[in-house]
């Protein structure tokens, strides 16, 4: 009887083993896969992917950042032209209906295109960019409702010389409560950086 007895006992830590080889083989192609699932995303796609129906800046600053964000974005060589188109879009969803409104979309986009091929022509790009602080913003209630001003700083590159761009921005919050870009203008003090 002992011999069946060991038999079973052999038989059955045949199997548990093979179950854990079965188990630990199963966890490790998972993890593989999982690795292989994971996709960078670059700057571009990142901007673009930002839900701004659920997710809307809250901030006059935290709009302006968001919209030279996609400025840089959209100054980038590598994009393809349905990024542009989508980067187009989004950054349109920031303005001020009474700014969208001296545009159709199509004239836009054709407008940003061009732009974007001065920029490639004239080898400059956006490198970063800085917003006011949040207690530099000037709020006001104005005939345009209730409207906030600030000022965000692109440093800019055309070959190797580094310059700063300043903007002024101008927005106002809309019937939803969300500030929306109004307009903006040169601010330039003509400073540059080595």
């Amino acid at each position: 009887m002992r011999s069946k007895t060991g038999k079973g006992k052999f038989v059955l830590a045949l199997v548990v083993i093979l179950l854990l080889f079965l188990v630990v083989y199963y966890f490790r192609i998972n993890r593989v896969r999982a690795k292989e699932d994971t996709v960078v995303l670059s700057e571009t796609q990142s901007a673009i992917q930002r839900d701004l129906s659920a997710n809307y800046p809250q901030t006059p600053k935290a709009v302006v950042r968001y919209y030279a964000e996609l400025s840089k974005c959209m100054y980038n060589p590598d994009n393809t032209d349905k990024e542009v188109e989508e980067l187009a879009a989004q950054s349109r969803r920031l303005l001020d209906e009474s700014l969208v409104a001296r545009q159709s979309d199509i004239e836009y986009l054709a407008s940003l295109r061009s732009t974007i091929a001065g920029f490639i022509q004239d080898k400059r790009k956006i490198i970063s960019y800085t917003t006011s602080s949040s207690s530099e913003v000037v709020y006001a209630t104005t005939d345009l409702g209730d409207t906030a001003s600030l000022y965000c700083n692109f440093t800019m590159q055309k070959d190797s010389l580094n310059y700063i761009d300043s903007e002024q921005f101008l927005l106002r919050k809309d019937k939803d409560g969300h500030w929306k870009i109004v307009g903006w203008q040169s601010a330039n003090q003509n400073k540059t950086e080595s």
